[in-house]
């Protein structure tokens, strides 16, 4: 099966966490949402698609732009995500619909006029045939907008928890090699840039954004927790089995000098905005 670990994956503990979290994990990620939905130029009555939609905060904004006379549809292979988003449209839209299923074969009954994805592309097996599947959904008049990361050494509030953990693990982890499915499979904007260009898309452009991303809690302590339970890190502690509390206290120190002036953790955040055409 196409993309087999990652739906494993996000079926199983991570996307009840992300549930668990939701709130939190969107306030985080919304400088990139926004990011996204100021690339897209959404305007009322378009149609959008949502690729690696989650628990539907990228989707709900969309709706907002789309208005009634437009439509957005929400794809993800997590259910329990899934789940969420649809309790959140019963609130806050009525003209937004999410799919269980794997973008890289999803198939809309209507042409959609915009991709747009918050970090949800990053995860294909092969992402060229899942990048030309997806635009056979957009109208050739369509468009794409997406947010990626930029590498782990351009993303302090990733690459923290790792150099932390590292002298408390049993073994060293594996590297995955360039390009694999993970959150920072795009980090070479080249490879996207021809990756895209070779799925059928045009005038590719991948912009960098760069800031201060604020972490969820209200001191280090609470960042420290909050980056125990999700991330990288968090994955290699519980896989190793290795006992959390010395390792939370050394994180803690670490965010302890990334505080704001009031008192919460702030830590840079690099990202591609990816934009491009249909034709």
């Amino acid at each position: 099966m196409q993309n087999e670990d990652q739906i494993d994956y996000w079926n199983g503990k991570a996307g009840e966490k992300w549930v668990e979290h939701s709130n939190l994990l969107d306030g985080m990620l919304a400088p990139f949402a926004s990011a996204v939905m100021d690339a897209a130029d959404i305007s009322a009555g378009e149609h959008a698609l949502d690729v690696g939609c989650g628990a539907g905060a990228l989707s709900l904004m969309a709706a907002n732009a789309v208005g009634a006379s437009g439509s957005v549809t929400g794809v993800d292979v997590s259910v329990p995500m899934l789940g969420l988003a649809r309790e959140r449209a019963k609130v806050h839209a009525e003209n937004v619909r999410f799919e269980d299923c794997d973008a890289s074969t999803f198939q809309m009954s209507a042409k959609a006029d915009v991709l747009i994805s918050r970090f949800g592309v990053m995860f294909f097996d092969d992402p060229r045939a899942a990048f030309a599947n997806l635009r056979s959904n957009v109208a050739p008049t369509g468009r794409l907008a997406f947010a990626c990361w930029q590498s782990l050494s351009e993303n302090d509030w990733a690459r923290a928890p790792l150099e932390v953990a590292m002298p408390f693990l049993r073994t060293p982890p594996d590297m995955p090699p360039a390009g694999a499915p993970g959150p920072f499979a795009f980090a070479d904007p080249a490879h996207v840039e021809t990756m895209l260009s070779e799925a059928g898309w045009m005038g590719v452009s991948v912009a960098p954004w760069t800031g201060e991303m604020l972490l969820p809690g209200e001191n280090p302590e609470q960042s420290a927790g909050f980056m125990m339970q999700l991330g990288p890190a968090a994955r290699l502690i519980k896989e190793q089995g290795i006992d959390l509390a010395p390792v939370q206290a050394a994180l803690r120190e670490r965010m302890a000098t990334a505080v704001t002036p009031e008192g919460r953790v702030a830590m840079k955040a690099s990202v591609w905005i990816v934009t491009a055409n249909a034709s």
